[in-house]
């Protein structure tokens, strides 16, 4: 069998719901993020070296409440893998908030309101 499962369109709606996140980290905009990631989303990643995240709650929306929009940053969207109801995607960013760089790996999975963050795992990268 030789077909494809998934459309040119299905790529496009995950890469927009990926660029919503880095618009409403840029904005500083946590209504958006709440739109893009399920309300039980689990984010772990490093900061300075060391873990963090995990548990319900919103890290992102902490940064943002703590640093404000990162009105500097400059992102590349990748989507990994997809499938019809599951998706990675890896962004890598420069210049948030705080002057830093770092790869977001994103989770997605499609429900019926369409394409939402169900996991964040990311590392900040030295300065």
């Amino acid at each position: 069998m030789n077909r494809r499962t998934v459309s040119a369109e299905e790529y496009n709606e995950v890469i927009n719901a990926a660029a919503r996140y880095v618009e409403a980290v840029r904005t500083g905009n946590i209504d958006m993020l709440g739109e893009v990631f399920h309300e039980d989303c689990v984010t772990y990643g490093t900061v300075d070296g060391k873990l963090m995240g995990g548990g319900k709650g919103n890290p992102t929306a902490d940064f943002i409440k703590n640093y404000g929009p990162s009105t500097k940053i400059v992102s590349h969207i990748d989507v990994l893998d997809i499938t019809p109801t599951t998706a990675i995607v890896r962004i890598v960013s420069e210049k948030d908030a705080v002057d830093s760089d770092c790869n977001d790996y994103l989770s997605f999975i499609k429900l019926d309101t369409g394409w939402t963050v169900i996991a964040k795992v990311f590392h900040q990268f030295d300065k």
